[in-house]
């Protein structure tokens, strides 16, 4: 990597910290200027000395030996200016191979990352997109860099909503509509509970829900002691949803590719939690309320830091679930740290969770992350949904898909409408930074130009036919001495951009942000597409000129086949 070499030799030169220089380096406004630059001002008050003067000297010292990747190294003003060996860098760029970004970073160590998440006995809506897409993506890029990822699918098969469906199950179950639709039946059934509640129908509310007072909330919490006490009866109706819900999971797990090394629920983690909690007590961490509620006071100095850990019926709350699943995973897999992707709006559960295991002296309790992520927004554009004031996330990749093959056949060209469909929702959902919101519309996903999925697959499906072409007239073949070529400024802008690949990886795992990886993607595809309108390739005068495009055209192949499937985007030879 271009930029990780010049950290190297400044930091033998300046005696900065790498991590320090890593945000100082910089990229000219010219190219006239070099490739990279570095600000001497930081050195000015160490070395009591005009910045200027320092770049001067700097430079002298580094020239004297240089790197093969650099080419010459030159000071203005205060800057310290770095030009890249062009020749030196297309030739290892032309070589690269399917492995290409792949490094030993990870060195196998563990990662566990809890994503996607649905609850048991409702649909996954479109607020479940987010987690599974960046969870899948997080997943790929843990592997990619060498570490051992670990997918987790840790469903919500207990707590208040359980209760509520197993009312709802006993009092109002449609057999014959179970059958036929399993999913809207019980989206009927627990929204038809929560009209009798008085509550909507609304994803996060649960933990507010828990120490909730009256009938109805009372009569789903008794389900929930029946069943954490072992009534077969109540087991029975719980596993009957269990399975219902299985089936719609699977089918939209399926339309995304997404798969996960464990698929567990939070009732396989309900003894383990109330151990935790009944240590805390023995220990005088948590303490018991009148009414036999257990909590932990989070912080001394303030009172209203209570964080209650067990119901003042002995049943788990979700917490209690959460304390249980850490300790056991971080038993079974001994991670390096365990990654939760969630909507932003649980960012307080999970800042007690952290601090809760914490006090209690848990070993693991600095490695666990919280990836918070924002809402998606639909405007003005409406989605038929079955039932409940919900967006179905089956529905929109239905149509979606649909609203693909209306493309394909208005614009008649070839495609997978599927894997265009389903590439454009992913894309716009990951070129997002997870913590922004996602303004979601059916024309900007499936647009063919700008910052879009099906954008980046016809690109990638130009570039494979461009190579296509050059295999049937077998003009691929022979030598060529990159030292004779001049390279013209589009050659060099993408050899330049695709070299770029391996520590966008890197930073895309650091800040645990894919966007980083898709932004990238979107950028590499402009400099294809203005190399491939400004560079003849099949057509080109030279022999050998035609042969290092067409190199640099299976080059791009190369690193955009990668970059999505980071994304989990899956690419097309024809579009």
């Amino acid at each position: 990597m271009l930029k990780q070499i010049i950290i190297d030799l400044l930091s033998k030169q300046t005696g900065l910290r790498k991590e320090e220089l890593l945000n100082l380096i910089e990229v000219p406004p010219s190219e006239d200027l070099g490739d990279y630059s570095f600000p001497c001002f930081i050195l000015s008050k160490k070395e009591k000395k005009a910045s200027n003067l320092i770049a001067e000297h700097i430079a002298k010292q580094l020239s004297q030996k240089l790197p093969k990747e650099i080419e010459k190294i030159t000071s203005s003003g205060p800057y310290l200016n770095f030009f890249v060996n062009k020749t030196f860098l297309a030739e290892q760029i032309i070589k690269i191979d399917s492995n290409f970004g792949k490094t030993n970073l990870g060195k196998k160590r563990t990662v566990c990352i809890d994503f996607s998440a649905p609850n048991i006995g409702k649909p996954m809506h479109i607020g479940h997109i987010r987690s599974t897409i960046i969870g899948d993506s997080m997943m790929r890029i843990y592997s990619f860099l060498n570490y051992n990822p670990i997918g987790i699918n840790y469903l919500g098969d207990v707590g208040l909503h359980i209760g509520k469906l197993i009312v709802a199950y006993e009092l109002w179950l449609d057999k014959n509509a179970l059958k036929k639709d399993p999913v809207a039946e019980l989206l009927r059934l627990y929204v038809n509970f929560c009209g009798k509640e008085k509550s909507e129908a609304k994803e996060g509310m649960e933990q507010e829900e828990e120490f909730a007072d009256n009938e109805w909330t009372n009569k789903a919490k008794e389900k929930i002691k029946l069943l954490e006490l072992g009534d077969k009866k109540t087991e029975k109706i719980w596993d009957e949803i269990r399975k219902a819900s299985g089936k719609g999971f699977k089918k939209v797990y399926d339309l995304l590719n997404v798969s996960f090394d464990e698929t567990t629920g939070q009732s396989e983690f309900t003894r383990k939690g109330k151990n935790i909690v009944a240590l805390a007590l023995e220990r005088g961490l948590a303490k018991r309320e009148n009414d036999g509620a257990v909590y932990v006071q989070l912080d001394e100095k303030n009172p209203e830091s209570k964080k209650y850990i067990l119901r003042r019926n002995e049943t788990a709350s979700y917490i209690t679930y959460d304390l249980g699943a850490a300790a056991e995973r971080f038993k079974k897999y001994k991670f390096d740290k365990m990654i939760y992707v969630t909507d932003f709006r649980q960012q307080a559960h999970f800042s007690s969770l952290f601090i809760l295991l914490k006090l209690m002296n848990y070993e693991f309790s600095d490695n666990l992350i919280h990836l918070p992520f924002g809402i998606i927004k639909f405007g003005n554009e409406i989605i038929a949904t079955r039932e409940g004031n919900i967006i179905l996330l089956e529905d929109v990749l239905e149509k979606t898909i649909e609203k693909a093959k209306e493309e394909i056949k208005k614009r008649k060209t070839k495609g997978d409408a599927e894997k265009v469909g389903v590439g454009a929702i992913k894309y716009i959902i990951l070129k997002n930074e997870p913590i922004k919101d996602v303004q979601f519309s059916w024309e900007s996903a499936l647009s063919f130009e700008g910052n879009t999925g099906p954008y980046l697959q016809y690109s990638y499906a130009r570039a494979s036919s461009i190579i296509k072409k050059a295999k049937k007239k077998n003009i691929n073949k022979g030598k060529i001495n990159l030292k004779k070529q001049k390279l013209s400024k589009e050659e060099i802008r993408l050899v330049k951009k695709i070299s770029e690949f391996p520590e966008i990886i890197i930073n895309a795992e650091k800040n645990l942000n894919p966007s980083l990886i898709a932004n990238y993607s979107h950028e590499l595809c402009q400099i294809f597409n203005e190399f491939y309108h400004n560079c003849k390739v099949l057509t080109a005068e030279k022999k050998e000129e035609k042969i290092l495009r067409l190199r640099l055209v299976d080059s791009f192949r190369t690193c955009l086949s990668n970059s999505l499937h980071l994304l989990g985007i899956e690419t097309m030879e024809e579009m």
